[in-house]
């Protein structure tokens, strides 16, 4: 067996009766990051502050939920909410990240649809910060051993606790070894290693002027695939005809992409990352870059009136 990563569980930190675990302060780590990286885009992009620093809300928030509400649906299924219907409102078990995206994307929707704001525009400086945010976010889920993949040799395989990953080892065929550990393919640890690689990309392109949605669309292309491939070493998982429903909507969305990446490139609204205010196709600035002037005070004595001679 080749040499692999070692292991090194990483319990919670204990402050009095409250716990703090890995996963939790890297993905809180995630939004901050995303929140100012958001932030530092949309003045490059001449965008108006305000409303990206609320669109950050609107993608967290319904992301989260949809994280949820995704992985109970598709992978719990109907039977686990009729006996228990609660299992819907414990949002921080069972999350997927594409329900993670349909949610963000559902909640930036409705912001911009609301304030009269251009999707592609906007969704730009998200997607952008996004890319470094999931980086933090998949590295919660790399320390937090919760995507086990299937067992290995591989140099990039990690042992994975017995009890952690197997509840029936006659339904998955494994076997715990003399140490109590299985070498597996951390698929959590994969996908943070292929985002950087995503994220050195858009840092690379984040000077050159680019339609609106290219970010957007481009991610969407080089995340899909991965992702449809890594679900192969999944050790468990749903499938619907040899295929997980992520698979699925990994190939919907992929073909989507690639159909939208061609026909975007060649729309009028150019972002521009220039730090000045950004100018719509029809002419109207995305915000006004300075206040109004105020009436200065004159120094003038007031003019007496004259009163009518009758």
């Amino acid at each position: 067996m080749l040499a692999h990563f070692p292991y090194h569980h990483l319990g919670p930190l204990e402050l009095g009766p409250l716990k703090v675990h890995p996963f939790g302060v890297l993905v809180g780590i995630a939004i901050v990051v995303g929140t100012i990286v958001a932030d530092k885009r949309a003045k490059k992009l001449g965008l108006d502050g305000g409303h990206v620093s609320r669109l950050a809300m609107w993608a967290v928030i319904p992301g989260f939920i949809g994280a949820h509400l995704y992985a109970v649906l598709a992978y719990e299924g109907f039977d686990a909410v009729a006996k228990d219907p609660l299992i819907l409102l414990r949002v921080w078990e069972h999350i997927s990240s594409f329900g993670g995206f349909v949610g963000a994307t559902l909640g930036i929707l409705w912001y911009v649809r609301r304030h009269n704001l251009k999707f592609l525009v906007y969704a730009e400086a998200i997607v952008y910060a996004f890319a470094f945010a999931w980086i933090f976010g998949r590295l919660g889920c790399t320390v937090a051993y919760d995507h086990p993949g299937l067992l290995t040799d591989f140099a990039l395989g990690m042992p994975y606790p017995y009890e952690m990953t197997v509840k029936d080892p006659t339904k998955f065929w494994l076997i715990p070894d003399v140490i109590n550990t299985n070498v597996r393919h951390n698929l959590g640890f994969y996908e943070c290693l292929w985002t950087i690689g995503i994220a050195g990309f858009f840092f690379s392109q984040r000077k050159k002027a680019r339609p609106a949605g290219w970010f957007l669309l481009v991610f969407v292309v080089l995340y899909m695939p991965i992702r449809f491939l890594f679900d192969f070493l999944r050790v468990q998982d749903v499938q619907w005809l040899g295929l997980t429903p992520g698979q699925y909507v990994a190939i919907a969305l992929f073909v989507l992409g690639v159909w939208l990446l061609r026909r975007v490139r060649h729309q009028a609204e150019i972002l521009v990352p220039d730090g000045q205010v950004h100018v719509f196709a029809d002419g109207t600035p995305a915000f006004t870059d300075a206040p109004p002037a105020k009436p200065k005070p004159s120094n003038a004595p007031p003019k007496k009136k004259r009163k009518k001679k009758r």
